[in-house]
């Protein structure tokens, strides 16, 4: 238990510099330099910050016992099959005329996000 405690520190420490390099490299764009190079440079800085958080979560995901990696993986499941339906009916969506905003990604990462905390935490009470 000391060592999922570790590893979840670990985890949650690599997801928010994730989240905090995502953030500056977006606003940087365009209010801290004009610079495709450092544009480059970012972008690389974040993939392997990106690398860095799956590493520590596959390393937290050993820490798990059986009934932890069941809750996880079906969370997981439902989190992609919803994710590649909800994603394919807003892309369409739009394609058709039926919305008239061109889709955000960034509202699909909310959409996942929700989606995983509320079927992780079911599956947790489900499992109780």
């Amino acid at each position: 238990m000391k060592e999922q405690k570790i590893q979840t520190k670990i985890m949650l420490a690599w997801c928010f510099a994730w989240v905090a390099s995502l953030a500056f490299l977006s606003g940087g764009v365009n209010y801290l330099w004009d610079s495709l190079l450092i544009t480059k440079i970012g972008l690389l800085i974040n993939l392997a910050i990106g690398i860095g958080m799956i590493i520590a979560h596959k390393n937290l995901f050993k820490t798990y016992d059986e009934l932890q990696k069941k809750i996880q993986f079906e969370a997981m499941a439902i989190t992609l099959g919803l994710a590649v339906v909800v994603g394919n009916i807003y892309e369409i969506s739009f394609d058709f005329g039926v919305i008239n905003s061109e889709p955000e990604f960034e509202y699909l990462i909310i959409f996942i996000s929700f989606i995983y905390i509320t079927s992780t935490i079911i599956n947790s009470r489900k499992y109780k």
